[in-house]
């Protein structure tokens, strides 16, 4: 009994001395952006990082392909139970489907991580429908007006009057 303690104590103490490990959990593993207009940026999806480990998390780098962007409030780490977000956009140029990653590098056991990515390009519309947004670069098509009712926001079709 004496040496079974005297073990589980000796192995406490070796793990104090070692320090935790750190662990890298994301909150999805894929992100679809569905169809967005060419050249054009779509709204923001989050990706939240997570270290629920015993140590602090170093993060090396975050990287994403082409076609998609990514902003984020990780810094260099996380500390034990930390978390940052990783806000992604997506601006096709091209028609057609584009897939991608963000990957993360860091310091937990499986490094990288990796967040698969899809969105379609599609061909922008000549003219706005109803309740799209209006302007210049996008006329509203027929039986349609412009309707701004701000000097700070853009116009909305709708019906003529």
């Amino acid at each position: 009994m004496r040496g079974r303690l005297l073990f589980a104590l000796f192995a406490v103490l070796l793990l104090n001395a070692c320090g935790g490990s750190p662990k890298a959990m994301l909150s999805v593993s894929n992100v679809d952006f569905g169809g967005q207009y060419l050249d054009t940026t779509s709204a923001e999806q989050t990706i939240t990082l997570s270290n629920p480990g015993s140590a602090r998390l170093r993060i090396d780098r975050i990287t994403v392909t082409a076609g998609f962007q990514q902003t984020n409030t990780c810094g260099s780490g996380l500390e034990e139970k930390g978390n940052c977000s990783v806000s992604v956009t997506f601006t096709p140029m091209v028609e057609g489907t584009l897939t991608g990653s963000v990957s993360f590098t860091d310091n937990a056991a499986g490094s990288p991580q990796t967040v698969s990515l899809s969105g379609s390009g599609v061909p922008a519309p000549s003219c706005g429908q109803v309740n799209d947004y209006c302007g210049s670069n996008l006329p509203c098509c027929a039986n349609l007006v412009c309707v701004q009712t701000s000097l700070l926001t853009p116009g909305r079709c709708q019906l003529g009057r």
